[in-house]
């Protein structure tokens, strides 16, 4: 087994996932400063009154009005019953996304986990881990949900 793993021309699923995960942890490393871009930037005509957002409010989508609490584990979003939020949608994901609290940077995170259809903010779709001001729309399939 170990010589047709070596010798085929077509890489294991096994060899693919690992290096997946090694990819998206380097480059988790190489941004763990995570940027703020313009686009992901906190508007200065929002505001928010409490400092930090405690809740994930859904504002569209089957879903609309569910609100969840954030907490210091995060939330994660996908179809999947492991999860926070479970979207019910072709289009989702088994494990989507993540929002999460990083003390270095002192903000709440947005993380796509490679899935197939994306995560978006506005038309650009989320990459790498992003700053997530409050009340910034992301889009999940056909949820849409931001931080209050």
């Amino acid at each position: 087994r170990c010589d047709i793993e070596v010798f085929s021309p077509k890489k294991s699923r096994f060899w693919k996932k690992s290096s997946r995960r090694n990819s998206r942890e380097a480059k988790f490393s190489q941004v763990m400063q995570v940027r703020e871009t313009p686009v992901f930037a906190k508007a200065e005509n929002q505001e928010n009154t409490s400092g930090s957002p405690t809740l994930l409010v859904v504002i569209d989508g089957p879903l609309a009005g569910s609100s969840f609490p954030l907490n210091a584990a995060g939330v994660t979003l996908g179809r999947a019953a492991s999860n926070t939020v479970v979207l019910n949608d072709e289009f989702v994901s088994s494990h989507h996304a993540r929002v999460y609290f990083n003390q270095s940077v002192n903000s709440w995170v947005l993380e796509d986990l490679g899935s197939t259809n994306g995560t978006m903010i506005g038309h650009n779709r989320v990459t790498e881990p992003v700053i997530l001001a409050p009340r910034t729309s992301v889009r999940i399939g056909a949820t849409m949900f931001e931080l209050r």
